[in-house]
């Protein structure tokens, strides 16, 4: 179980760095890396989420 959750949360991990790189590149740091209303934001911060909650039960499950 624990290796799954750790698979889940390096993806996710993978996936809100690939929406931020592509958020940079074609959006610019003036134009709004992080802006709320893009989709692609939207992705990029539930995917962090996921990974946030993922690891945590990966460190909870590996301390067990």
């Amino acid at each position: 179980m624990e290796k799954i959750m750790f698979i889940i949360a390096i993806v996710s991990l993978g996936g809100a760095l690939a929406v931020f790189i592509a958020n940079l590149l074609n959006f610019g740091l003036k134009g709004g890396i992080l802006n709320k209303g893009r989709k692609s934001t939207k992705w990029a911060i539930g995917l962090f989420i996921v990974y946030i909650i993922s690891f945590a039960m990966f460190i909870f499950i590996s301390a067990n």
